[in-house]
């Protein structure tokens, strides 16, 4: 039957993210760029809000997938990113692979559902996960 619930529309349902959580705290800090993010891109997003940004996978992780963070008041991504500092795509595959990993080592954390701006994303508040990518990302970055 999952094969046609995909076909169909359907997926998993995750329960709805309370307002009071500190998950919907951090998300509200961030609404503005996630509307701008939402109007960009037609793809699934699913948020991981931590302390001081928040990731943003873009697509179907771990299989297709993207990734942006919000900081401060500025969305980036990954592809620029790498494209900006001249990392080799052997090295960029190497890296989406670390993405990749740490996504699926995350499989167990919670998740809920959210809206912004009509439209339906998933949020995986999971410090582990915010760490991994954060790591992953800094190998980028320097």
């Amino acid at each position: 039957m999952g094969i046609f619930d995909k076909l169909l529309g359907g997926g998993k349902e995750y329960p709805p993210l309370e307002n009071s959580s500190p998950a919907a705290e951090r998300l509200t800090k961030y609404r503005s760029q996630l509307v701008s993010l939402t109007k960009q891109v037609s793809d699934a997003l699913e948020v991981i809000p931590a302390e001081d940004v928040a990731y943003v996978f873009v697509g179907k992780p771990p299989k297709a997938f993207g990734i942006a963070w919000i900081q401060g008041d500025k969305i980036h991504n990954f592809k620029s990113l790498a494209q900006e500092k001249n990392i080799p795509a052997t090295e960029f595959q190497i890296l989406s692979d670390k993405l990749r990993e740490a996504y699926q080592r995350s499989q167990d954390a919670s998740r809920y559902s959210s809206t912004i701006e009509g439209r339906k994303i998933l949020v995986t508040p999971s410090e582990t996960l915010a760490q991994d990518i954060k790591q992953i990302l800094q190998k980028v970055a320097n």
